[in-house]
């Protein structure tokens, strides 16, 4: 992979940023308008909680490509402390917005909160492989009536397969609701082509 070009914004502007993100097709939802948003710098991966019940092997291949290309930059992937817009010569003219993982505070019937990982599980699971620290933004205070779209995987890490292909009745994760994506986090309201909704099977 070869990036082009980089352009760097603080931690100021990302949780501006992510005060601004919507729900999937509910521009006036807003989880994180009134959140507690907080970096935490290197953190240990194996104190948050994936909510996602696979990694894909080339999805970990482009992230390895992608932390190498942006390290000519002098970025780390892993430490980002704001977010990077970067360009690639194949790449859309307006960039790419790359944020840290962001994950949520979510309290389980009750119980005590977890770090549940919304955004970046591939980022996460690369930096727990490696035994290395990961910095997250950490959200808590998410309103009760809009929670994260899924549970967490009851198996914690040991539940997490790591695949080549996912299957047509391959369960991404355990959702709360049908249809899931009306609590889907759509971070491209606020940030440059960052992410994507993935349907619920290979099919959908």
């Amino acid at each position: 992979m070869n990036v082009t070009r980089v352009e760097r914004f603080g931690p100021e502007a990302l949780f501006a940023a992510l005060r601004t993100v919507s729900l999937w097709g509910r521009p006036q939802s807003l989880p994180y308008s009134r959140a507690d948003l907080t970096l935490l710098e290197a953190f240990d991966p194996n104190q948050l909680v994936p909510a996602q019940l696979y990694v894909k092997r080339s999805e970990l291949a482009k992230i390895a490509a992608l932390a190498a290309a942006l390290r000519k930059h002098d970025v780390d992937l892993f430490g980002l402390r704001g977010w990077v817009r970067f360009w690639t010569p194949d790449g859309p003219e307006e960039g790419m917005d790359l944020l840290p993982p962001v994950v949520e505070c979510s309290r389980e019937t009750a119980g005590p909160c977890l770090k549940l990982i919304n955004d970046g599980m591939h980022r996460v699971y690369s930096a727990r492989a490696a035994g290395r620290p990961i910095t997250v933004v950490y959200a808590a205070g998410v309103p009760d009536d809009t929670p994260y779209y899924a549970y967490p995987n009851p198996d914690g890490w040991a539940g997490v397969a790591e695949l080549d292909e996912i299957s047509e009745r391959f369960e991404k994760k355990n959702y709360r609701l049908e249809p899931h994506r009306s609590l889907y986090r759509d971070f491209n309201t606020a940030f440059r082509n960052a992410t994507g909704f993935r349907p619920r099977s290979v099919q959908a």
